[in-house]
């Protein structure tokens, strides 16, 4: 004597729409936490080198990011829809009781492990590249630093140099002068 009906037949007509919106959410949700899963995976396997894999990281990071909020707010909408067909729902379908149970722990669970794998992936891309430029920064500084140190040395090298050969060529000429000369 009981009738199967459908969740979408039984939510008011004001709100299929959000229901059906909630649906498609969730298929995005799951879509980019496979497409953040898979740059993680092409990172893991197919890094050429650290600044590559970091920024397969960080994409794939913002893809997590993306997901955990489209997946919390498609709960969302979905339990608003749930509470309103509850509310306004036929009385034969209507719990007498209810919880929001485990799919809602278990989304409440993914939207947090996606903030946080997110958060500490982005902060640790962020790290790496300013540890990165800084690095480099003083390695430019200190390259810089020691080609002014070796062109001064250099230079001062030179102009000793050639003081001296000035003053060779001087002597030289001094004692040409005087064997030369007919006394």
């Amino acid at each position: 004597g009981e009738k199967c009906r459908s969740f979408i037949d039984l939510a008011p007509a004001s709100e299929k729409g959000v229901l059906w919106l909630s649906v498609v959410s969730e298929v995005l949700y799951i879509m980019l936490l496979v497409v953040g899963f898979s740059l993680m995976c092409l990172e893991l396997f197919h890094s050429s080198s650290v600044i590559d894999g970091l920024k397969l990281n960080a994409f794939a990071a913002v893809f997590t990011v993306l997901s955990g909020l489209l997946g919390m707010v498609a709960h969302m909408m979905y339990t608003q829809v749930f509470q309103v067909t509850v509310s306004l729902g036929p009385e034969d379908w209507r719990p007498h009781s209810w919880d929001y149970g485990w799919s809602f722990c278990l989304a409440w669970g993914s939207f947090t492990c996606c903030m946080a794998a997110s958060v500490t992936t982005l902060n640790s891309y962020t790290k790496t590249v300013i540890e990165f430029r800084h690095k480099r920064k003083i390695f430019e500084q200190g390259f810089r630093e020691e080609q002014n140190f070796l062109d001064q040395e250099a230079i001062k090298y030179f102009r000793e140099r050639a003081e001296e050969e000035r003053a060779e060529a001087g002597d030289l000429r001094l004692q040409c002068l005087h064997s030369c000369s007919p006394n």
